[in-house]
């Protein structure tokens, strides 16, 4: 039964995210929660944190900042949001908004809680320090209190399985979405200037940044290379930029708001990632006809890079370092790059495929 308090016959649905920074999880479930069908669903965007941090624009929902400066000490305003709101699910994105909401779900069983993974747990304790708020015990105790948990790729749902034993059946795979914004670029490589090569990501160990640059000091094609992101890494890569004698050749944008331009303005995009969820920037760079030379890494890499169609996977340094140079003298239908993301994560299929597994939990 739907609960009161709502618009009549629509599904109320809260969705929870710690702010409106920058992080992929934030923009997919700020998308979600804007483009689902609003004659089924009346639904709320939550912001933990405050609209003072936001780095990008939310429309088409109704948009609540609660002003907490950290997840951790949110819990009685989230608590008190949903017993006074009723909505008919909850869902939230990212480790500790998940933790939380399966303490919520204790006080409220009624409510369908479904969480949304972002990383594949175990291999990123292997790359990053991860801090434990939790005992584990207590970290899976709740967490299996979730009644969905979604999952952005088959890597995390074996991972999430392995490492917590979470029941099959309680796991939801829904890719991310590439939005319809990504238009294909009009101007193909020219192979008589340098192949332009650039990575979006932030400036962290797990993003392997380090490790293209290995590659890169012994590169023997002409290039420049296009780095945009910040982080706590930013004084040791440019230091190994200087050390590797590559500083002409490279160029630094902190932050930008044009991403596509920036994609479609360069030949190939670089990942060099240990780990990954299910990374946006990748369906970015394919739906603008910018294809991928990325490390095999966990985390549907394997599954958005179909070889020699809109990329390539390396096993190692001298692979990726082939992979580079075997791309820059390929010529790419940039339409195929396109369409290989585009036909199997388009917005409209995965915005269905959200609004199924909604209509399927509340027997709509």
């Amino acid at each position: 039964m739907l609960n009161s308090g709502k618009t009549r016959g629509k599904i109320k649905i809260f969705f929870f995210i710690p702010s409106l920074r920058a992080g992929g999880a934030e923009r997919v479930v700020s998308f979600v929660a804007q483009k689902i069908d609003k004659s089924k669903f009346d639904t709320t965007l939550y912001v933990i944190g405050s609209n003072k941090d936001a780095t990008f624009k939310v429309t088409d929902v109704n948009l609540e900042f609660l002003n907490h400066d950290r997840v951790s000490r949110s819990f009685g305003t989230v608590y008190k949001t949903i017993k006074n709101g009723q909505p008919d699910i909850v869902f939230g994105t990212i480790g500790h908004v998940n933790i939380m909401l399966g303490l919520c779900k204790i006080f409220f069983s009624k409510t369908i809680f479904i969480g949304r993974e972002v990383n594949v747990i175990s291999k990123l304790a292997e790359v990053q320090h991860i801090k434990a708020t939790l005992p584990p015990w207590l970290n899976k105790y709740l967490m299996h209190k979730l009644d969905v948990m979604v999952c952005q790729s088959i890597d995390m749902a074996e991972d999430i399985k392995q490492l917590s034993n979470f029941p099959e059946e309680k796991i939801a795979i829904i890719n991310n979405p590439i939005s319809d914004k990504y238009q294909l670029k009009t101007e193909l490589r020219d192979k008589n200037e340098p192949v332009k090569l650039i990575t979006v990501g932030s400036l962290s160990g797990r993003k392997g940044h380090l490790r293209i640059l290995e590659v890169l000091k012994d590169l023997t094609i002409p290039f420049t290379y296009t780095i945009v992101g910040n982080g706590e890494l930013k004084d040791e890569i440019f230091s190994v930029i200087e050390q590797y004698g590559l500083t002409d050749k490279v160029t630094h944008i902190q932050f930008s708001n044009e991403v596509s331009t920036l994609l479609q303005q360069h030949d190939i995009f670089l990942l060099g990632s240990f780990v990954e969820g299910f990374p946006n920037v990748l369906l970015e760079s394919c739906a603008v006809g910018t294809p991928v030379v990325a490390f095999n890494a966990p985390g549907g890499i394997n599954e958005i890079i179909i070889e020699g169609v809109n990329g390539f996977i390396a096993e190692d340094q001298k692979e990726y370092s082939d992979k580079i140079k075997i791309s820059a003298n390929k010529d790419w239908n940039i339409q195929e790059v396109r369409n290989a993301v585009v036909s199997r994560y388009n917005e409209s299929k995965i915005i269905a495929d959200y609004e199924n597994l909604f209509l399927s939990k509340t027997n709509y």
